[in-house]
């Protein structure tokens, strides 16, 4: 369930997305577009600026998540049909509290409010959790907040057919969002099998970039030998690029900030440095690798999955198994953890450690290792 904002050309029926970053007259016209009853719609508002145009979209996917829930029955009434027995009766309303507290949706336009110093994918992801949890608990003092409406929330997201893993997160959101308000002891913990992600083979590699187009090569390149996240890549500008002494810096821009605010330096192998140099010259704009129209590339992942099927590889290929590639290829040169936790931008170096793949017991390495280590108990 999507609400997207799009603007309107004037006099024609040609609708565009609208962007957070873009600059709106006082006389653009601002739409809604999302799907109800299984039908797109299109609605305009009333409004002057993308800021009042957001609030209209998140009221408006407020009220489909609610007609959502009214046209879903309950666990509890599925079961009583299906055995016969009396519907529940629904729980008695609580008391009204004294006012002065914050109300459950003003808490989360507050929230929401305080950390859109955050990434637009960061701040908005948060957001749509947290209509999804309004949805299921209702209205109510946020102080009133109990353990049990995250059972009931885990409830109702499992009804909308997600998984252990993205259930697990998405609580785990909802519970971020009450300690930002002081509330510690509503919690629970969901359980998942971690799916385990490996390093892309040296082969994989191989294979890939020798499918690969010119743009394709330097762009992937640049993710392996970096292992950078993908807002960092797409938000990487030419200021960032120390060609004297080889190096990517990881740094905030006006328009977007790094993970945990944190500024890194990344050594560049000399084969990309030179790569890039000559790109630097045949591009326009400050960004390294953007769009046609000159604006940030938000479909890496698609140009990944297309290059990789017109290469004939078939295990799934994700821009974030970049960073994992790379820390392992930098590990067995001998780079240790730290170094590597650094250059990765993490804050744990149980994360970073979690990255490591160990070496194959079946390569000539492991053979040269065993053999150092023994044989001179041989």
């Amino acid at each position: 369930m999507n609400v997207a904002i799009y603007t309107r050309e004037s006099g024609t029926r040609k609708y565009k997305p609208a962007s957070p970053r873009a600059a709106y007259s006082p006389d653009t016209t601002f739409c809604l577009r999302y799907t109800q009853d299984g039908k797109r719609r299109w609605e305009q508002l009333d409004v002057k600026s993308y800021k009042e145009a957001q609030a209209a979209s998140l009221k408006k996917l407020t009220e489909l998540i609610t007609e959502s829930c009214k046209q879903k029955p309950d666990i509890g009434t599925v079961i009583s049909r299906n055995l016969n027995l009396p519907a529940p009766q629904p729980r008695p309303l609580k008391p009204i509290q004294p006012s002065g507290e914050l109300m459950l949706d003003a808490a989360i336009d507050k929230y929401i409010e305080n950390i859109e110093h955050k990434s637009s994918k960061t701040s908005s992801g948060y957001r749509y959790t947290l209509q999804q949890f309004y949805a299921s608990s209702g209205n109510s003092l946020l102080a009133n907040v109990t353990t049990q409406h995250l059972y009931d929330f885990v409830g109702y997201l499992r009804k909308e057919g997600l998984g252990d893993r993205t259930i697990h997160n998405r609580v785990g959101e909802v519970v971020t969002f009450l300690r930002h308000f002081g509330i510690k002891e509503v919690t629970i913990r969901i359980k998942y099998v971690e799916q385990k992600v490996r390093a892309y083979r040296p082969d994989e590699l191989k294979t890939l970039f020798a499918a690969a187009t010119p743009e394709e090569w330097i762009l992937f390149q640049f993710f392996l030998c970096t292992g950078a996240r993908e807002q960092e890549v797409m938000y990487a500008e030419w200021n960032d690029a120390d060609f004297v002494d080889g190096l990517f810096t990881v740094k905030a821009k006006e328009h977007w900030k790094p993970k945990d605010y944190e500024e890194r330096e990344i050594p560049l192998p000399d084969f990309l440095v030179a790569a890039l140099k000559k790109r630097m010259l045949a591009t326009k704009g400050s960004l390294i690798f953007p769009q046609a129209e000159g604006k940030a590339d938000g479909h890496m992942l698609r140009k990944l999955k297309y290059l990789a099927k017109r290469a004939g590889l078939h295990d799934e290929f994700k821009l974030h198994k970049f960073r994992k590639t790379y820390a392992t290829l930098q590990h067995k040169a001998g780079v240790d953890a730290r170094t590597i936790q650094k250059r990765l931008g993490h804050s744990d170096l149980t994360t970073t450690l979690a990255y490591l793949e160990g070496e194959d017991a079946r390569s000539d390495r492991s053979r040269q290792q065993v053999n150092g280590t023994f044989a001179m108990f041989a």
